[in-house]
């Protein structure tokens, strides 16, 4: 898997009498992890707000890890290793609440503001009411690409349910310093045992490789392997996963007219333009089908793809029930046309690229990928309502 432009969401937490040492060992490795993940043009997702200690101290180390993914994304873009902005969206997404502001440690004020007036953040706001932990992981997981877990308790371990349920690959490593609300069932340290022996349940790969011997080769040891090592192990597994899929809804029928246009459009357009960005183009009628009833491996091909492009040249009603599914979903939706097609009144008010038929294939990747930067980072259409 390409890592440029992938989220990547680094979680977990640690108990807060654990070992100083250990503990310490762990920001060492998440430093370094996020430094090698910047360097390969990785995008981010974590949150900002407090940064709580061990037990009876008012400095470090901190339990969770957030601010020290913060502080090396910041330092990576400010000697230039990485860039605000990219074509999947800016370097980092997060959620925040009326409350974010004020709960900026005075230590991270200015990494925090430094990122933000870099235009590095898509920054999504809940409604009042809307911060359960367990709806903002769930929004997490829509925003991210990849979940590496860190020992931690309940939320890596739901983090872990929600990722894995849309396809997305969950990588946990084995340390074990506890979670800094002392519950669950034993975090990434638990998953990283059931992951062993059933890897195929947490992540795919590619070229042949061992998905079981990948993930043993980043054992920590407890602490005891040297950073470096583990860093380059964990690179080497993302670098073998399977691509996150782009998924195409459009015009299959070859008897209707626009199908020589709808064709080359994607051929000769989206499909060297989705690769080029380290996806892997998915459509009914080309690939392996595992499923029985075609509807079925429909959408369940748009559930667990990262992105969904929908052409609605030709209008098809069964493109418009896709295109629906994808938008209630909550994916991330990119919408194409053939030059002149009208579109209902609901569909009208939404941003498409309508594509010539004239010009050079680069000249309309071009075209293509501006409007592809402009709304890859739009929030769902559909806005979460909880009970207050």
């Amino acid at each position: 898997m390409k890592l440029r432009g992938r989220r990547i969401h680094i979680v977990g937490s640690a108990h807060p009498e654990t070992d100083e040492g250990k503990l310490k060992y762990v920001h060492a490795l998440v430093r370094e992890l996020v430094e090698a993940l910047a360097a390969e043009g990785a995008n981010f997702v974590f949150p900002f707000g407090k940064e709580p200690f061990l037990k009876d101290r008012d400095d470090g180390p901190a339990i969770t890890f957030d601010w020290a993914i913060a502080e090396a994304v910041h330092s990576a873009m400010k000697s230039g290793k990485t860039q605000a902005t990219g074509p999947n969206g800016r370097l980092i997404s997060t959620l925040a609440t009326s409350k974010t502001d004020s709960q900026i440690p005075a230590a991270r004020r200015a990494i925090y503001d430094e990122l933000r007036d870099a235009d590095a953040v898509h920054m999504e706001f809940l409604e009042p009411g809307w911060n359960a932990g367990a709806a903002r992981r769930r929004r997490l997981a829509e925003l991210g690409d990849i979940l590496i877990g860190i020992s931690g308790g309940e939320g890596t371990e739901h983090l872990a349910i929600e990722y894995s349920s849309r396809g997305k690959p969950v990588i946990p490593l084995d340390i074990k310093i506890g979670g800094s609300t002392d519950d669950g069932s034993g975090g990434a340290g638990r998953l990283f045992e059931r992951a062993l022996s059933k890897p195929g349940d947490f992540f795919r790969v590619e070229n042949g490789s061992s998905p079981a011997d990948l993930l043993d080769r980043t054992r920590t040891r407890d602490g005891n392997t040297d950073t470096a090592r583990v860093v380059t192990a964990v690179m080497s597994l993302l670098g073998s996963l399977t691509p996150p899929e782009v998924f195409y809804v459009r015009l299959l029928n070859n008897k209707l007219p626009e199908f020589p246009a709808v064709e080359t459009f994607f051929r000769d357009v989206v499909d060297p333009f989705v690769t080029d960005l380290g996806y892997k183009p998915s459509e009914m009628g080309i690939g392996k089908n595992e499923f029985a009833w075609m509807n079925q491996a429909i959408f369940d091909s748009i559930h667990r793809s990262a992105v969904i492009l929908v052409d609605l040249t030709a209008l098809r009603p069964n493109c418009f029930m896709e295109f629906g599914f994808a938008l209630g979903n909550k994916q991330k939706v990119i919408i194409t046309a053939k030059e002149g097609t009208s579109f209902p009144f609901d569909t009208s008010s939404l941003e498409a690229f309508m594509w010539p038929e004239t010009g050079t294939p680069a000249e309309r990747i071009d075209k293509l990928r501006r409007h592809w930067e402009r709304n890859i980072d739009l929030p769902p259409i559909v806005s979460p309502k909880v009970a207050r």
